[in-house]
């Protein structure tokens, strides 16, 4: 698709420029050997060009008329000027009898017709005049009136015939590669209108294109007497009929939707920068403008360049963002689990009463950003999401918007908390509800409670409660390089996020006790599931650039004047709201580096210990290491979150703490990077294989008792799913 761009981009731009400059010249030929004297004028009625008949009939040459005044040379009276001019600026031709003073010295009227030339996209502006006077052949004009193309003085309401508009891409001398003759005559015209310019400036457009139109013009056997003979060519009369029918209707194609006016920004953008390019007089301005429109015409606009000396950074950004689409070895399924289960709920009384104490305590603190989720985790025998999803959903009134019971909604999460796996050391439950809890607290700012509506804030929570929905502990990259059922179905294209948003929305409609969705209208239920889908597909690391650029680039300010001028209208536009509620769940579903220390830390043990797991059972299955970072025999843990902050992470929450105000947020991020950087720094003084095998060590006890569960009927699970 990138290379095809290219090629389109060259098409419509320069390749479409010089196709056009042929076609003047091909044009201009075809003017010279007409036996009709054709005279062009600028807007002003002042002589920029006549043809060879012109100069025989008048005796006249293009060097002595040029810049003449068309009415002052025929003699024009004033009555047949004001009845030209009433015609021609109404953009009709106007048919009439010009008398041309011959060469002996006789003046005799002919038949002649002015056609105005419109330009392009402009309403009601004319840029040139065509004059042709019949000597010879009267046949054209008498076609010409019989199929209404041009118009007579009786007949002015008609509008001119579309054939003789495309002219306008044809039509003017200063932009055509036209012969020596003509050539001479525009560059004494682009001296006297250049003669205000800087001298010390390049030469001006019009100079170069007369230099390309010379190069082509000596290199064209229509010109060029030892390439061409004279009988090449036969006079023939310029009949505008045989004009018309050099037009046939054709199909519509490529390039007459790049002439219209649908236009893509990135195009607009593109164009304003060659023209800059062609105009700019420094070198490095132009080899900049250069590398810039190379830049634009890339498919991978917001991904950033890695640099070359940082192989750590580079491998573990390549492995998280990568779609696998390296060459599969092996064919391998989805990690399997149990299957998936529909289970019926208690009533809310019994499960808020058989609560233990402790849990109790501990929801007290729910909407602090320092609440412990391990803690919430381990009193719920890793059942976490049930319990903390009832709190904050009830909190946000979503059983009142969505007109459920709470019944219905803690069905409902039960069901979605027993398809999250309890055997991935990270993408579990827990996890969902660490999400769940920094995406209700980012919804609880000031500003984005003035911004979202209610229909906005219960998707997101549902968004995040799903976002990782039957996760397989592996990334997208392992599941296309293994060729699975997953990465087939959704062609490779951000596998897991289609899976996780498609399976919440399966279960909840298959389940009547659990859907929570069953009370809403149509158009109430298309809204939510729009936001959720969008959100959840958000979560993809491949496009994280992608989001966060669109976002900065929207709502980036860097005074409080500026803030104030994006209106609370403006922010709540549906295509602005969409880029916070992507950048909210995004921020929330990485939020591990801004929590507190502890917990933070307990976090990258898990997510290390997940990603070991993929090394493992990549290398055994001889598939590409997507994440050679994360070995367990070389890994730095320190430095592998250092990379993760500073790549990923502070950007992204500086941008959102600029747009909501975050401040023990940003707090503990700054305090959690100075600590990994110390232990990263305490590593370079040691052995990197003694820290390396001490954290191998600690996580082998992980995978001992992990391995089991993992490795459970992977088959059965995809089968359970289509069931």
């Amino acid at each position: 698709m990138r290379y095809k761009n290219e090629l389109l981009t060259l098409e419509y731009g320069e390749v479409s420029t010089v196709k056009r400059l042929q076609a003047a010249h091909t044009l201009f030929t075809a003017l010279e050997y007409t036996n009709d004297p054709i005279e062009i004028m600028n807007e002003k009625y002042q002589l920029l060009y006549v043809n060879n008949a012109f100069e025989k009939l008048t005796g006249l040459s293009l060097n002595e008329v040029s810049g003449r005044s068309f009415h002052n040379l025929h003699k024009l009276n004033k009555n047949e000027i004001l009845n030209k001019n009433e015609h021609v600026k109404a953009g009709m031709a106007w048919e009439f009898s010009l008398p041309i003073q011959k060469s002996t010295g006789e003046v005799s009227n002919y038949s002649s017709i002015t056609i105005p030339i419109i330009v392009q996209g402009e309403t009601n502006k004319i840029q040139n005049y065509v004059t042709i006077t019949t000597t010879s052949d009267k046949v054209a004009f008498s076609n010409l009136r019989s199929k209404k193309i041009l118009k007579s003085n009786e007949a002015n309401n008609e509008s001119v015939h579309p054939i003789l508009k495309k002219l306008t891409s044809l039509n003017i001398p200063k932009k055509s590669c036209d012969f020596e003759r003509f050539a001479d005559m525009i560059k004494s015209e682009s001296h006297t209108a250049n003669s205000s310019v800087d001298e010390s400036g390049a030469a001006s457009d019009i100079e170069k294109q007369i230099d390309f139109a010379n190069d082509l013009t000596r290199s064209s056997p229509e010109f060029n007497p030892q390439i061409s003979s004279s009988n090449q060519f036969r006079k023939r009369s310029y009949d505008i009929q045989s004009t018309s029918n050099e037009f046939p209707s054709r199909r519509h194609s490529m390039a007459r939707v790049h002439q219209q006016s649908i236009e893509a920004p990135i195009r607009k953008v593109i164009n304003i920068i060659s023209l800059a390019h062609e105009s700019s007089k420094t070198d490095i301005v132009r080899q900049n403008l250069d590398k810039a429109l190379d830049i634009l015409r890339s498919t991978e606009l917001y991904n950033p360049l890695l640099l070359d000396g940082d192989k750590h950074t580079s491998d573990l950004v390549s492995g998280l963002m990568s779609n696998g689409l390296q060459k599969r070895f092996a064919k391998g399924s989805i990690v399997g689990t149990k299957p998936l289960l529909n289970n019926e709920s208690n009533s809310v009384q019994n499960y808020v009463k058989n609560l233990s104490p402790e849990i109790i305590q501990l929801l007290e603190s729910e909407e602090s950003w320092d609440f412990d989720i391990i803690a919430l985790e381990r009193l719920t025998n890793k059942r976490p999401l049930i319990t903390l999803g009832l709190k904050t959903m009830n909190r946000f009134s979503l059983c009142q918007h969505l007109k459920i019971s709470e019944s219905m909604l803690v069905n409902w999460l039960t069901l979605m908390e027993s398809n999250y796996k309890p055997s991935n050391p990270y993408h579990n439950s827990t996890h969902a509800s660490d999400v769940l809890h920094a995406t209700a607290y980012f919804l609880s700012t000031d500003k984005l409670t003035e911004i979202l509506d209610d229909v906005d804030r219960c998707a997101s929570l549902i968004a995040a409660a799903v976002h990782d929905l039957n996760h397989p502990g592996r990334t997208n990259a392992f599941l296309c390089n293994s060729d699975n059922d997953l990465a087939l179905l959704y062609n490779d294209q951000a596998v897991l996020e289609n899976h996780h948003a498609s399976l919440a929305f399966q279960l909840t409609r298959q389940s009547q006790n659990a859907n929570i969705f069953q009370n809403l209208t149509r158009d109430e239920y298309r809204a939510i599931r729009a936001i959720v889908v969008d959100m959840v597909l958000a979560t993809e690391m491949n496009k994280h650039f992608e989001h966060l650029n669109k976002f900065v680039n929207k709502f980036s300010v860097s005074t409080d004047e500026k803030l104030a001028i994006k209106s609370l209208d403006m922010l709540q536009m549906p295509e602005n709201k969409i880029l916070i509620k992507r950048i909210l769940i995004k921020c929330a579903d990485v939020s591990n580096p801004c929590r507190p220390l502890d917990i933070y830390k307990e976090w990258a043990n898990r997510i290390a210990s997940e990603y070991f797991q993929q090394t493992d059972e990549e290398k055994e299955k001889g598939l590409p290491v997507v994440m050679p970072t994360y070995d367990r025999a070389v890994c730095s843990i320190p430095k592998a979150q250092i990379s993760f902050i500073e790549y990923f992470i502070e950007d992204m929450f500086e941008h959102l703490d600029e747009f909501v105000d975050l401040p023990e947020v940003m707090s503990n991020l700054q305090a959690n990077t100075v600590y990994w950087r110390e232990l990263m720094d305490e590593e370079s003084d040691q052995s990197s294989n003694g820290s390396n095998e001490i954290f191998s060590k600690q996580n082998d006890a992980v995978l001992i008792n992990r391995n089991d569960s993992i490795q459970e009927d992977s088959e059965s699970e995809l089968y359970n799913i289509e069931k």
